[in-house]
């Protein structure tokens, strides 16, 4: 992975941080890894099952947000991210 796309993947992981942290309580535990693959970046978060919810949103409403939020600010890139929410 080039130097150039270690920035990029970890300016993604400080904006899903920001985002999560914004919707969690201060005390619970997360955790944002950001990973290249060709011509994608994938960024999973890690959240306790008990908080997932609060992330995931109604119907998905929130967790659609973020991705549609990475999507946008990946234009100029013309690289495709990836937001995984997983345990």
């Amino acid at each position: 992975m080039a130097n150039n796309d270690e920035e990029v993947i970890d300016r993604y992981e400080d904006l899903v941080r920001f985002l999560a942290s914004s919707l969690l309580d201060d005390d619970v535990e997360i955790e944002v890894r950001g990973r290249s693959k060709r011509d994608q970046w994938r960024i999973e978060l890690h959240v306790p099952p008990e908080h997932r919810g609060r992330v995931i949103g109604r119907g998905g409403r929130i967790a659609r947000s973020m991705r549609t939020l990475l999507d946008k600010a990946a234009i100029p890139s013309h690289q495709s991210v990836i937001l995984d929410i997983v345990d």
